[in-house]
């Protein structure tokens, strides 16, 4: 297949009817397709500007969204519930995911406490006013009120040196979101053959990993390619890696939005992937 605009598009309406989605995550057209980040970026301005002229709804991931849009989608979302839900459910009923308003607003608590200021200085109604004021009150150590279940984010545990661990994830044999870079590696090692890669090598020194992509599904053609695991995509600048000597950047989620390679944010590619074998 000749790759110009005219194909990708055609690739994303086929892969979106397959699917039978209006909203497509560029790491599922590239399992796919074999269609290479690097021949998205050659066409098109991004990857939101080709699902545009593909009819799909954009995809927000890494897409700046207004303030207003989010806290409108909350209103939406608790409203249609019989109580202010949990993060947890909030996260699979809401259109945003929830590291969507935790990197705006800061931790849960903080998320509820802007949708609240929100709410007040507009002068909404909002069903569940009361509930969402008592659930930001300061609470002492020792006591716990009747409606804690609604709220994911209880403080007054303390940590007593244990292992920690990441939100519940469920997913195959990982029972929780990787909270390091090993748990990346474990869950690339889950995942990679059904993201379309295949791996050679994993070592200690930068690049960490040589591994082989599919870049044409039809004719199963491979091409190498390097990978740097991170738990956060703007960890690789931070620890100084020079971009010139990997291809990928494989993290659990992606913070560095002006990053000058592609990267793979594993926490949005396996919603593609069914979390049971």
């Amino acid at each position: 297949m000749s790759i110009n605009r005219d194909s990708i598009i055609k690739e994303i309406q086929r892969v979106a009817r397959d699917k039978n989605k209006n909203q497509l995550a560029k790491s599922e057209f590239i399992t796919e397709t074999g269609i290479s980040n690097w021949q998205i970026y050659q066409l098109f301005d991004g990857w939101r500007e080709a699902c545009e002229l593909a009819g799909l709804d954009p995809h927000y991931q890494n897409v700046a969204i207004d303030d207003n849009a989010l806290f409108e989608e909350m209103y939406r979302v608790f409203s249609e519930q019989p109580a202010i839900c949990t993060r947890t459910r909030f996260g699979k009923l809401a259109k945003y995911s929830v590291d969507t308003y935790k990197k705006r607003f800061g931790q849960w608590q903080q998320v509820l406490s802007a949708f609240k200021k929100w709410i007040d200085d507009r002068g909404i109604e909002f069903p569940y006013y009361d509930d969402l004021t008592s659930s930001l009150k300061p609470r002492t150590k020792n006591t716990i009120g009747l409606k804690d279940h609604q709220s994911s984010d209880v403080r007054f545990w303390q940590g007593k040196g244990k292992t920690v661990y990441g939100s519940v994830l469920s997913f195959r044999g990982l029972q929780h979101e990787p909270i390091n870079e090993q748990g990346v590696v474990f869950l690339f090692g889950m995942v990679c053959h059904e993201l379309g890669f295949i791996v050679e090598a994993i070592k200690t020194g930068y690049p960490d990993c040589k591994a082989k992509r599919r870049v044409n599904k039809p004719r199963d053609l491979w091409e190498e390619v390097t990978i740097e695991f991170e738990f956060n995509s703007r960890n690789f600048k931070e620890h100084g890696h020079n971009p010139e000597h990997c291809d990928v950047i494989v993290c659990w989620k992606h913070d560095w939005l002006e990053c000058p390679i592609e990267v793979l944010e594993l926490s949005s590619a396996i919603k593609s992937l069914p979390p049971k074998l």
